[in-house]
């Protein structure tokens, strides 16, 4: 009677030993509604690319050239005053960071706000840039941009 009841005993415990532990669930991962960040390594190198277009037409439009020093971009000191904004872009590190955008008016009265130049890039990081050559075509941008929710 003793052996059939051992035997049974180790059987029950061998059996929850090999049952197998649940992982811990992995962090949550990026929102997609902020084009500023990466989803993937593919999607940060594609808003790389969208940088670089948003810095060549920021230059084209009158904007100063921005320089390259590692992962930033940013308006040099000894750039002359163009009536644009300054840029200070951190280019995110994949396939999961942040690009960082920011921008200052060194004169004070720029020909276009901070806080629109911001809307402006983030338009381009998500597939719908807003020109920066036309200036009609920017106000209806804007005007539309401005009505849409942003982090």
């Amino acid at each position: 009677m003793r052996l059939p009841l051992t035997i049974g005993l180790a059987l029950f415990l061998g059996g929850c030993a090999a049952t197998p532990t649940l992982a811990p669930a992995p962090p949550p991962g990026p929102l997609p509604g902020d084009p500023q960040q990466c989803l993937s390594r593919a999607d940060c190198t594609t808003k790389t690319s969208r940088t670089l277009m948003f810095v060549f037409d920021y230059a084209e439009a009158g904007g100063a050239l921005v320089q390259r020093k590692g992962s930033w971009l940013f308006t040099p000191s000894a750039a002359k005053p163009t009536g644009w904004p300054s840029l200070k872009i951190r280019l995110a590190d994949p396939p999961t960071g942040r690009f960082e955008f920011a921008s200052q008016c060194p004169e004070g009265d720029c020909r276009i706000g901070e806080g629109d130049l911001l809307r402006v890039y983030r338009s381009y990081l998500g597939e719908q840039p807003c020109s920066l050559l036309d200036s009609k075509a920017l106000a209806r941008c804007l005007e539309s941009t401005s009505r849409s929710p942003s982090p």
